[in-house]
This record gives C-alpha cells, sequence and structure tokens, in this order.
C-alpha cells in the first residue's frame, strides 16, 4: 500500500504589538568594546531596523495560541480534529510543565489529543514538523499541529551584542495528510563539544558596574542568556559552514538544485545570511532580519507562515541552528 504524503496543510503567526528600534533606551548599556579575541560582538549583530516584543499587558502563550488558531483557520481544520500538538513556549512560566499544555486548554482541544513539548531549543519547530509528519504517514495521527512561542526580549543581558537582535513572536502550521506541501526529508548535524557555548539560565550580570540577579516584576530571579567567547567562535566557524553543508547534502540526496528552492533560516547575523546564500544559491531567501529580528524558536513558524501564500518555488527548506549544538534542515516539496 502506497504511503500517504504528511504536509503543510496551513500556517499561522502572531506578534507582540509593541516595537523596538534601534535608539530604544535598552540599548544604552551595550558593550561596544573589543573582548580579549579582538571581537566587536556588537559589530556581529548589524542591519537590524526594528524587533517585535512583549509588553507587561502579553503572554507569549496568548501568542501561540493565536498563532494556533490562524493555522487551523487556514486550513479549514476544527480543534477538535486535532490528534497531537507538538512545539514549545519558551522561556516557560514555570521549569514545568511547559506552557504548550494551556495552549492546549486554550484552544480547546479535545482530551485525547496529544501535547509534546520538544526542548531543542532553538529548532524547537523543525523538530515538530519532523514527528509531526512521521505520525501522519504512519497513520498513528490525522491532524498535527506544530506551534512554537519566544518571548527571549525578556531573558537577555543587554550589554551584550547579541541582544540587538533578539524579538518576540510566535508561529505554527497544521500537518496532516495531503498532496501539496509534503515533508518528504530532513537532515540534522550534531556537535555536542559545544554544549556550553551557549545557555539559557539563571545567573548574576553585571547592570552599570554593579554585580545582581535580574528579577521578574515578583521578585523571583530570571534566567538570561549567555553566550561565551566559544560560542562567538562557533557561529563564525561550525555554523557559518555546517549550515550549507547540511542544506546541500539535503539537496543533492533529492536531486536537488538551489535554484529550485525557498530558504527560511536562522536570522541573526547578516555575514551569516550573506555566506548561505553564496552557498546555497537558493532561487527565493526569506530575510526578515531587519524587520523582525530574531525570534529564537518562532523565527522558522513566523517566516514561514509570512510567506506561506506566495512560494513560487518548487521546494522548501528550512534549516536552523539549535543549543546544544545542533543544525537542522527540513525539505518540503511544494
Amino acid at each position: 500500500m502506497k504511503q500517504r504524503g504528511a504536509g503543510l496543510l496551513g500556517c499561522g503567526y502572531q506578534l507582540p504589538k509593541r516595537v523596538r528600534c534601534n535608539n530604544d533606551p535598552v540599548f544604552e548599556c551595550l558593550d561596544i568594546s573589543r573582548n580579549a579575541q579582538g571581537i566587536y560582538q556588537s559589530l556581529l549583530f548589524r542591519d537590524l531596523d526594528r524587533r517585535y516584543c512583549l509588553g507587561p499587558d502579553e503572554s507569549i502563550t496568548s501568542l501561540v495560541t493565536e498563532s494556533c488558531m490562524r493555522s487551523l483557520d487556514s486550513a479549514g481544520v476544527e480543534a477538535d480534529q486535532v490528534d497531537r500538538l507538538y512545539g514549545h513556549v519558551s522561556v516557560p512560566e514555570y521549569h514545568a510543565p511547559n506552557a504548550l499544555y494551556q495552549v492546549h486548554h486554550d484552544l480547546g482541544l479535545d482530551r485525547k489529543a496529544m501535547v509534546v513539548p520538544i526542548n531543542s531549543e532553538q529548532v524547537n519547530f523543525l523538530s515538530g514538523i519532523v514527528h509531526a509528519a512521521e505520525a501522519v504517514r504512519s497513520g498513528g495521527a490525522q491532524y498535527c499541529l506544530v506551534a512554537c512561542g519566544s518571548n527571549w526580549s525578556q531573558h537577555i543581558d543587554y550589554s551584550q551584542g547579541h541582544s540587538t537582535c533578539i524579538g518576540d513572536g510566535a508561529g505554527a502550521t497544521l500537518i496532516g495528510p495531503s498532496d501539496r506541501f509534503i515533508v518528504i526529508g530532513h537532515a540534522s548535524m550534531t556537535n555536542t563539544s559545544y554544549y556550553r557555548a551557549a545557555t539559557m539560565g539563571i545567573r548574576p550580570l553585571t547592570v552599570h558596574g554593579r554585580r545582581q540577579v535580574p528579577v521578574d516584576n515578583t521578585g523571583m530571579p530570571v534566567a538570561t542568556l549567555e553566550l561565551t567567547q566559544t560560542g562567538v567562535e562557533v557561529v563564525s566557524s561550525w555554523i557559518k559552514d555546517g549550515i550549507p553543508e547540511l542544506v546541500n547534502e539535503l539537496l543533492a540526496r533529492h536531486g536537488i538544485s538551489g535554484n529550485q528552492i525557498t530558504l527560511i533560516t536562522y536570522q541573526s547575523v547578516r555575514i551569516l545570511l550573506d555566506h548561505w546564500a553564496e552557498r546555497i544559491c537558493p532561487k527565493e531567501y526569506v530575510d526578515t532580519l531587519a524587520q523582525f529580528g530574531h525570534m529564537i524558536s518562532a523565527t522558522y513558524p513566523v517566516n514561514l507562515a509570512y510567506v506561506f501564500d506566495n512560494i513560487s518555488t518548487d521546494y522548501i527548506v528550512l534549516a536552523g541552528v539549535g543549543l546544544g549544538m545542533q543544525l537542522e534542515s527540513v525539505l518540503v516539496q511544494v
């Protein structure tokens, strides 16, 4: 019996209301000095114009729920037809459970609908697509939502260069039986020797010369991202060359060339986007760095939903960078 195809049936995304531009006061404490290796980290993250950041009256969980609703509406599928909800909400309100369970409740999904949080930060969405497509192809599920949301603008050390690119957002896609937008392949590459290169955790920060642990409005400690010097070096070496290597191998495996694809990648460093464009040579490259910034795990579903109705190529490739370090790529036949 011929195996049925698992495809992307609909997409949706939601951004916060607040726009943060380059002249925002939060960037006044940015460290613009050269580090011990002679690198100005603040210069790595450039060519940004604005990012969308959560306000005090907004919840990343609500944005994820809204993006799921838009995905269901675009696919013409009711919430009670969903069998599984994959993805992740980050940084979560609790260590456990993940807020994806709240999304399940707010959407009104059936009690039999399985929730599958995937903490493969920042490639949660790509991992979710792979697992959801496998579930649909095997007959284990009919419809699977894959949704991710990121609120990392609230978990950043704004003295560090990488802080200038961070934005918030949420996006989702619905996967089910289809003969269009079929998930036909994926690939990954993991180098765990860089496990500590970039981490999210509770740690003291130096703010205006004072060492202190950041807290939220209730007085509780807040986790922040640390990109070590090794992390900076990984960005400009292993990640820089690993993405085109992974994507080109995936394309070659399926007999596809770059000029047949729309490429959606990790977005934070301009030099990487330019390098990947040169090495992969996609027909279309979704570049929203200037208008959205880097939305961490939400980068991929937001950008996919942003262009979904206007795809003109035969294939879509999503390629991401996860902490850990893990590179992932997913191939979709339009």
